[in-house]
């Protein structure tokens, strides 16, 4: 399927692919093993395991004590209850972590997304002046009107656009 694409789109995919693999490479033993417990604690399998082992626990402890075993959980089930709290404390803190780490490469990706979307601004403008240039030389050329490509001949200035945009949403809230 991959042949089937142009050249730029497969270098573009073999470039993403080496950039999570950087990432992927640089993750310590102990985040790896963390990842992989969030994983599975996501999966419908651990919510099917942990539904019937309380409910098994609960099963058998009302059994138990129903029977008058000795060392039983009894109900409202402490034992359940600290296990079930202690589970819930550390898959919070291995979701924390994972989503940490996720949110340190989103960062990095929207960093080089902005870096790249500014000098795509700028070679574009550039071609934009040329073609003007172009144009002026050329009158044969179709044209457009003198300010509309004046306008967009002018580079993006990010500052301003930002301050734009902080201000909008003040308004805006």
């Amino acid at each position: 399927m991959l042949q089937h694409l142009p050249s730029s789109a497969r270098e573009n995919l073999d470039m993403l692919a080496n950039i999570d693999e950087r990432e992927h490479a640089n993750v310590t033993g102990m985040q790896s093993l963390i990842e992989r417990i969030s994983t599975f604690v996501g999966s419908p399998a651990y919510f099917v395991w942990v539904v019937a082992f309380i409910a098994g626990w609960i099963a058998i402890n009302a059994w138990g004590w129903n029977a008058g075993w000795r060392h039983v959980d009894a109900p409202p089930f402490p034992w359940l209850q600290g296990m079930v709290s202690a589970n819930a404390l550390l898959l919070t803190i291995a979701v924390l972590i994972r989503q940490n780490r996720m949110a340190r490469m989103a960062a990095h990706r929207a960093h080089l997304d902005l870096q790249i979307n500014l000098l795509t601004e700028k070679k574009v403008t550039k071609i934009l002046r040329i073609v003007d240039e172009l144009r002026q030389e050329m009158p044969a050329l179709p044209t457009a009107p003198d300010d509309e490509v004046a306008d967009l001949a002018k580079p993006a200035d990010a500052e301003a656009l930002l301050h734009a945009i902080k201000q909008k949403k003040v308004v805006g809230s």
